[in-house]
């Protein structure tokens, strides 16, 4: 696995862990952070998880390669659970929890102090240049399975 700089979390016990702060701009009237921030908050967790595990989603995107794919979000589901607030020090907890031969679909949790705030599950597909379904590269299948916590389907 790549080494990791602090701004991009670190890879632990099959899990990507990404420490951020809840700024100003992220908060709503009230102090609390904004409902639709937690999605933006998950986005960060997934594509710092594939910068970790080495997977280059600019490099895939110039399509040089034939087996070169993007990922694109299908799903998304969460639960609110408690509110962050401002200048709170949160974790963005994401693992795989399926890995399908052209998607996969991944548990995140927004942590403070290891309680969950909010938790989330997107399933993401691999499509081609074409943006039709593709089957994900075998390089990038085995980087995955790194941190599947649950078994392949």
């Amino acid at each position: 696995m790549a080494e990791l700089s602090p701004h991009s979390g670190i890879i632990k016990d099959r899990e990507h862990i990404l420490p951020l702060r809840v700024y100003y701009e992220d908060t709503d009237a009230g102090g609390i952070v904004y409902y639709a921030n937690y999605l933006k908050y998950m986005e960060r967790g997934r594509s710092d998880m594939l910068r970790g595990l080495s997977i280059n989603q600019a490099d895939m995107l110039k399509f040089l390669d034939p087996d070169d794919i993007k990922f694109v979000v299908i799903r998304a589901e969460v639960d609110y659970v408690k509110p962050a607030r401002l200048d709170d020090e949160i974790t963005v907890h994401t693992s795989v929890s399926e890995l399908g031969n052209a998607s996969l679909v991944m548990a995140q949790d927004v942590r403070r102090d290891g309680e969950v705030l909010a938790r989330g599950v997107v399933k993401a597909a691999a499509l081609n240049q074409n943006d039709r379904p593709a089957r994900l590269p075998g390089d990038v299948r085995d980087k995955l399975k790194k941190i599947v916590k649950v078994e392949d389907s």
